[in-house]
């Protein structure tokens, strides 16, 4: 992590890295010459790129009234800042692009209660604006619906029009930002497998210097993460931001709120800095609703820190304000509320009100909540139905002995499926594992796979009991004694390798590249030689043709 403190992004930042002939022709004035060089590096729609703070703030040092473009330069950058002074007296020359600057400073500034686009004429318009909307209300069902239309929208005849936007670099970037932008949708929204795959198919787009590629690997880390998954965050974001090619304000802002809810199960430290970040922004561009969606976000870190203890002194403020804002916004502090009361109806408030505006993360959280406090039956059904469909394994917002009651819960009610066998595990409770994992293998009537999933769970265990319970199947003459035989083996071996290990040994076996393995199983192609020479250390293979044969000898 590059620092544990907030970094500020309105400081003055280094132009070393800008190209020296715009940096040149700024310091002596010239602005035909800045002119020319800022329409080859600087794109007026779509304003971070490689060189980030330090272009944006070269920019806010250009003159107004001086030349048209300069002009629309400086309102872009005073948009990405919370310049509104300097964006009012932009919009006072009537500005290039002046409708599209007008709407998103109605959508930044908007209040509470704000449910509608701004006035738009033009398609490219209507499209800025839903964006922008969406996030800011967190109607992100809206915004998912949003991501999946960009990929059929093109505002071709804008581009060539516009002397603002370099047309090759524009075109390139925009693959790589819709594949972002659905990823962070589904993520919130859909489900994990797919955003997944969208972050590592927007690794390979756009050029190869985008910022942009580094979200997507950040993504796709905590995706996995979410999934159940152990592996280490690097998170690059965070680490890019302090420098001077760090984002800008607005799109930290952007960035650090599409992926708030999986920061939240990447350690406190990392979570509560992030949401320093977004806190300071929110009140220095004066945005109401940022503030509100801030403020729980703060209250979350916090209850989290403190182990979710009953109470919070700003609760009761932050829910008097969430009253009067948008559905989307009242979601948040509706399931906080809940945690702290742990009342059912509370509970089920949050889940109605997520599942209203599209929050399907929250959904989740407030569900499993219920299911480890109250597991009705609609309930334990409806959690498991989730967690089946969205690939989700562990929460935000709800600790390891709350999802582990609720998965026991759905376990007790006669709930079946691999999902659920996985939930457990990611829960980190090795009793509620095996008590889960027992329901399932002892259940004739449970889905093949669910019950197979439970034996290569019990594999993990390492106790005496789960050691019995493998022991004792593996006498048996059927599918689930076959598997309980592999297991078993492995332990007996000294190898135990983790069920991802298996499946890229097996697609290895088959002849599959590391690329094809990563696409077919919606990982990055680092992962996936990661697991390949994790399984060969185990398995004592030179190579991946050994491991593959090993593994096949064990399976005997």
């Amino acid at each position: 992590m590059a620092s544990d403190s907030p970094v500020d992004l309105w400081a003055p930042v280094s132009f070393e890295a800008l190209p020296r002939e715009l940096v040149d022709a700024v310091d002596r004035c010239d602005w035909l010459a800045a002119r020319g060089s800022l329409q080859s590096v600087m794109d007026g729609a779509v304003t971070d790129g490689v060189y980030g703070r330090s272009l944006l703030q070269l920019v806010m040092k250009l003159p107004l009234d001086v030349d048209p473009l300069l002009d629309r330069y400086r309102a872009v950058v005073s948009v990405d800042y919370g310049d509104w002074d300097t964006l009012r007296q932009c919009l006072a020359s009537d500005v290039m692009g002046h409708a599209e600057l007008v709407g998103m400073r109605e959508i930044l500034l908007a209040p509470l209660d704000h449910v509608e686009l701004p006035d738009a004429s033009l398609p490219h318009q209507v499209m800025l604006f839903s964006g922008y909307e969406y996030q800011f209300s967190q109607m992100l069902g809206r915004f998912r619906r949003w991501a999946k239309s960009m990929l059929k929208f093109q505002a071709t005849d804008v581009v060539w029009a516009r002397p603002d936007v370099p047309a090759g670099r524009h075109f390139r970037y925009r693959r790589l930002q819709d594949a972002v932008f659905l990823a962070v949708a589904e993520a919130q929204a859909g489900t994990l497998p797919t955003a997944a795959a969208l972050s590592l198919e927007a690794q390979r787009l756009g050029d190869e210097t985008e910022p942009m590629r580094r979200i997507a690997m950040d993504l796709e880390e905590l995706v996995a993460i979410a999934m159940g998954d152990e592996d280490r965050l690097d998170f690059r974001f965070l680490q890019d931001l302090p420098k001077a090619t760090g984002s800008s304000p607005l799109g930290t802002w952007q960035i650090l709120n599409h992926e708030m809810p999986f920061l939240s199960l990447a350690g406190q430290d990392v979570f509560r800095l992030c949401v320093e970040i977004t806190d300071r922004i929110s009140v220095r561009f004066g945005s109401p609703r940022a503030q509100v969606l801030a403020a729980s976000w703060r209250v979350a870190s916090e209850m989290a820190r403190d182990r979710y203890e009953p109470s919070h002194p700003e609760l009761p403020a932050l829910l008097a304000q969430a009253a009067q804002a948008g559905a989307g916004l009242r979601v948040l502090p509706q399931l906080l509320r809940g945690i702290a009361t742990r009342k059912a109806n509370d509970l089920a408030l949050a889940e109605a009100s997520a599942r209203r505006s599209g929050q399907v993360w929250a959904q989740i959280s407030a569900l499993t909540w219920t299911a480890a406090l109250n597991p009705t039956t609609r309930v334990v059904r409806w959690l498991s139905a989730l967690l089946e469909a969205t690939g989700w394994r562990r929460p935000s917002l709800v600790p390891a002995d709350i999802a582990a009651d609720a998965a026991l819960g759905m376990a007790s009610a006669g709930m079946r499926s691999a999902a659920i066998v996985e939930f457990a595990s990611a829960s980190g409770r090795p009793n509620v594992l095996l008590e889960v994992a027992m329901r399932h293998i002892e259940d004739t009537a449970a889905p093949l796979d669910a019950r197979i999933a439970a034996v290569e769970a019990l594999g993990t265990l390492g106790t005496a009991r789960a050691h019995e319970v493998l022991a004792r199947l593996g006498r048996r003459n059927d599918e689930l004694a076959r598997r309980a035989r592999l297991v078993g083996e492995r332990r007996r071996r000294g190898v135990v390798l983790s069920e991802r290990e298996v499946e890229v040994v097996r697609l290895a076996s088959e002849g599959l590249t590391n690329q094809l393995i990563a696409e077919r199983l919606s990982l990055s192609p680092h992962t996936i030689a990661r697991h390949l020479a994790n399984a060969r250390a185990k398995l004592g293979a030179a190579n991946r043709a050994e491991a593959a044969a090993k593994l096949e000898e064990m399976q005997v």
